[in-house]
């Protein structure tokens, strides 16, 4: 049991993973108040759409260093001597 667990949890704490999921809630939650978003949060009419919208920056500006890492080992390998 607990060797699932730790796979499931490597698999949730993915820096990928976190990007697709704040990616994916940025850009359903601009959808939903693209339109009016100024207007409501200058006006007070803050809802559950505009917290989602926070909810996918915060992930996606937690998954940037990770992913800028990865992606530096990846094209940036040192060459051994």
């Amino acid at each position: 049991m607990f060797p699932l667990l730790k796979k499931v949890e490597s698999w949730i704490r993915n820096q990928w993973v976190d990007a697709v999921v704040g990616f994916i809630l940025l850009f359903t939650a601009l959808n939903d108040t693209g339109d009016t978003l100024f207007d409501d949060v200058m006006s007070g009419n803050v809802g559950t759409s505009h917290g989602v919208l926070v909810l996918g920056l915060a992930h996606i500006i937690r998954s940037v260093p990770p992913v800028l890492r990865s992606i530096g080992l990846i094209f940036y390998q040192e060459k051994a001597e």
